[in-house]
């Protein structure tokens, strides 16, 4: 019975400290590499259309 103690008051903690270490972290939404890659290409055509010369 105490073996049994010790494997819950030792091996349940460190279970868990593993579970929390090694555990992937979910990536936001907004921070994959398609949303980058959208913010970036939507950020390049507002800036070319401020740098184009106004039509005549």
């Amino acid at each position: 019975m105490t073996t049994l103690g010790f494997v819950v008051a030792i091996g349940l903690p460190l279970a868990v400290l593993v579970g929390v270490v090694l555990w992937p972290e979910r990536i936001p939404p907004d921070r994959t590499v398609d949303a980058i890659q959208r913010r970036v290409e939507a950020e390049t055509e507002r800036n070319r259309a401020r740098s184009r010369p106004p039509r005549r």
